[in-house]
């Protein structure tokens, strides 16, 4: 029930409106979900049981949570084909070291097949991605370098002509049909910053856009990719909602029992309102191949098939 809602004292006031009276307390109701999830198998071992086939493609990022009121980032490797997580792990920070030894954690299952990766343009992730796959495909979300743009230029309400100007010129750049149509618009806005050279945010305008421009244009040379990573980017949205009515972790100990019963259920949880046919009723690890039998309660399922 906690898994199908949103908060502990959404779960407790179900059952005492079912019962008609006071039961189950709130302590009561965690101290019970961290026992059970200390009883599940790990991600590793879940993968190893049902062996998920991986697509290729890959998205990579960091989604910050709160600990005791200090930022903590929780790392994630992503199959874009399936929504399978094909790994993660919690930080203190986004590191190349910390990124490093995530890929290295997975590098035997999904070296095999690699066709591209996708992110959003951290130093330390694109050095270790150019350093552990040299042959495979980059691609940097272009809405977030679009997002990165606009906290330099107010994009939403532009109130000048100069702005209004820069966010066009900008659009034609992010989102042009073609890579000649891609690199003529960034000409033309550096000639826009000569005949402007009094507005210095244009400049950092210029800057934010041409650091690793080049990784902004893969998908023209790859059609299979996609220029967004709007598949992680919703993920991580549905972390932070549900992490964010817990208001932060508060034992260390907890932060690995509570991500691990939520995406544990993530890769479970039938994808019951997808925009793409294909995926509608079905978790990402079906998605990924898995053959299981029907369930409605994955945890069930989990305690009455796994062994190791």
């Amino acid at each position: 029930m906690y898994l199908r809602s949103l908060s502990f004292n959404t779960v407790i006031a179900i059952i005492r409106a079912w019962y008609d009276k006071k039961v189950l307390s709130k302590p009561m109701l965690i101290d019970h979900i961290e026992q059970l999830t200390d009883l599940l198998p790990s991600h590793a071992e879940i993968t190893i049981w049902l062996q998920p086939q991986r697509s290729g493609y890959y998205a990579l990022d960091g989604t910050w949570l709160k600990y005791r009121g200090r930022d903590i980032v929780l790392l994630i490797i992503l199959d874009v084909s399936t929504l399978d997580i094909v790994a993660w792990s919690v930080a203190s920070e986004e590191s190349e070291e910390r990124y490093q030894k995530l890929v290295d954690s997975v590098k035997a299952e999904i070296n095999p097949v690699i066709k591209g990766f996708f992110c959003d343009g951290d130093p330390g992730l694109l050095k270790v991605l150019r350093q552990t796959f040299p042959e495979s495909p980059i691609q940097l979300c272009v809405f977030h370098k679009y997002s990165r743009v606009g906290q330099v230029i107010p994009f939403i309400r532009p109130k000048t002509e100069v702005n209004k100007e820069i966010k066009t010129k900008t659009e034609k750049i992010l989102f042009a049909t073609s890579k000649a149509e891609a690199l003529a618009a960034l000409k033309e806005l550096e000639r826009y910053a000569r005949e402007h050279q009094s507005y210095d945010k244009l400049q950092k305008v210029i800057g934010v856009l041409k650091r690793n421009f080049d990784l902004l244009l893969t998908h023209f040379d790859n059609p299979e990719m996609s220029p967004y990573n709007n598949v992680l980017e919703g993920f991580n949205y549905i972390i932070k909602r549900r992490t964010r009515l817990m208001k932060g972790f508060k034992k260390p100990i907890n932060i690995g029992r509570w991500l691990k019963l939520i995406l544990l259920d993530w890769r479970f949880h039938p994808l019951v309102e997808s925009e793409f046919k294909e995926r509608r009723g079905k978790s990402p690890l079906q998605l990924a191949g898995c053959q299981m039998k029907s369930y409605q309660n994955w945890i069930k399922y989990v305690r009455e098939n796994y062994s190791k």
